[in-house]
């Protein structure tokens, strides 16, 4: 057999704060990436103007060296650059990639252009092999219409940006190296930015971290404010409201400020007090009243059965004993009686000083009704010490009846009247200490049923019934007193 497992609640702080958390993370989340973007664009476009300034006056340099044949001055130009800034490296291509002044090969294609030698060939290449041309960039720069390559390499030790700028064989360059390419070379500039890379991965992760401790922070103090104006008032709110359920007039919602929460929990306060009024007046009016409160309240006739109850010699009582006593003695005979005739699903109509008037309804009234009447003589012969040796009499007539509200505008009580009422009245005020007089429809309708048995019938006039009346004695079976 599957054990249930328990279903887990979450409260509504916590999905709150997890809401918050949820917006906060995404919401600074994108702002982060958007500064990262931003940073990095920023520092790219910088690189990148940086770069083409440099080889725009790199070419500019070039093409002053080389306009008079002065290849040995750009070479030791390159140097001296590189020199006073380490990470910048440049390198000079011809249009195929190889690295120019590399070889006696330009010198030999001028002067056979110029027809003369006037460049003398070198010993020793000017410039050693630097910066191999890229093979999927630099094509690129060599292609038409001429264009600037700018673009990102790392390796595992650096970070570099290069960018390639295409010399132009300009018409006053083309005595020296011929008119029959567009491009005659290619000035490649390479900067290590490495240092700056790990400042801005440096930027990333701060800016990140600093941007998820915000976000803790702002998710804490946010989750406060809405725990102590939302989430704890709803929750007092829901424990008012839970013991209101379960019958408990007596919570209270603490309210501060005036927000809608707030108004909330004086409105929850208000219907809890007003229910807690109303729990109060229940025990002034019968359930009867209650019930044509709530349905109509339209006067009609109805069968019910009537059990009146009266304490004997309760006015010498009252005046040989202290008043405390005497109420307190009545609302314990009272409250018993009550118990016993709720037990019996009966209806207590009224208390007329220390008259009880009952009301019972159904087909199996009348038997009920004997059953509350034998059960309350019990109770008070048990507690007699208790009672101060008070005795009941009690007298139960059933028939139809008329029902309905009965008094004036200002107090009126939803209540049975007609003759059976008054017959049961009339049986209360025969009956002597410790009988039950049952009037002949009663005891008709009730039968025999196990636990108490009918004595008579026996004859009796009442006040305002014609002729003689049945009636009977209601014993507890087995009784012969």
């Amino acid at each position: 057999m599957e054990t249930m497992r328990p279903h887990r609640t979450t409260t509504l702080a916590a999905k709150i704060i997890r809401i918050l958390v949820i917006a906060l993370t995404v919401g600074l989340g994108i702002a982060a990436l958007m500064f990262g973007l931003v940073l990095t664009s920023s520092r790219q476009e910088v690189t990148r103007e940086s770069l083409n300034q440099e080889a725009a006056m790199l070419q500019t340099a070039i093409e002053n060296f080389m306009l008079p044949g002065e290849a040995p001055i750009a070479v030791q130009f390159f140097r001296e650059i590189e020199g006073a800034n380490p990470k910048v490296r440049i390198s000079l291509f011809r249009r195929n990639g190889e690295i120019a002044f590399s070889d006696n090969r330009t010198i030999q294609e001028v002067n056979a252009n110029i027809r003369r030698e006037k460049f003398a060939p070198r010993s020793s290449p000017a410039l050693e092999m630097q910066m191999p041309a890229d093979s999927v960039h630099f094509p690129k720069a060599v292609s038409m219409p001429p264009q600037d390559v700018f673009f990102r390499q790392e390796d595992d030790a650096a970070v570099y940006i290069k960018i390639y700028r295409p010399l132009i064989n300009l018409p006053r360059c083309t005595a020296c190296h011929g008119s029959d390419h567009t491009i005659r070379g290619v000035i490649g500039v390479q900067f290590d930015v490495s240092s700056f890379v790990r400042s801005e991965n440096l930027a990333l992760a701060s800016g990140g971290a600093g941007f998820l401790v915000l976000t803790i922070i702002l998710a804490a103090a946010l989750g406060s404010i809405m725990n102590r104006g939302v989430a704890a008032p709803v929750a007092a709110i829901g424990k008012v409201c839970e013991r209101v359920a379960q019958g408990d007039f007596g919570g209270v919602v603490s309210v501060r400020g005036n927000d809608e929460i707030a108004r909330l929990g004086r409105q929850v306060n208000d219907m809890v007090r007003g229910l807690r009024e109303r729990s109060e007046l229940t025990k002034y009016v019968s359930a009867g009243t209650l019930g044509a409160i709530q349905d109509s309240q339209e006067p009609k006739r109805v069968r019910k059965t009537l059990l009146f109850t009266d304490v004997r010699g309760f006015t010498s009582y009252t005046g040989s004993h202290d008043p405390e006593r005497v109420v307190g003695i009545l609302n314990k005979l009272l409250e018993e009686q009550s118990r016993i005739i709720h037990e019996h699903q009966g209806d207590v109509d009224k208390f007329v000083g220390d008259e009880v008037v009952a009301v019972f309804s159904g087909e199996d009234s009348p038997a009920r009704a004997c059953s509350a009447a034998l059960a309350i003589m019990a109770a008070a012969r048990k507690g007699g010490e208790a009672y101060d040796g008070l005795a009941l009499g009690a007298g139960i007539a059933c028939g139809e009846v008329i029902q309905g509200m009965i008094g004036s505008a200002r107090r009126a009580d939803f209540t049975v009247i007609g003759a059976s009422v008054n017959i049961a009245a009339r049986l209360c005020g025969l009956a002597k200490p410790g009988q039950i007089l049952v009037a002949r429809d009663a005891r008709d309708a009730a039968g025999t049923p196990p636990g108490f048995s009918f004595r008579g019938p026996f004859k009796t006039a009442l006040k305002g019934v014609e002729g003689p009346s049945v009636i009977y004695l209601l014993e507890p079976e087995g009784d012969a007193s």
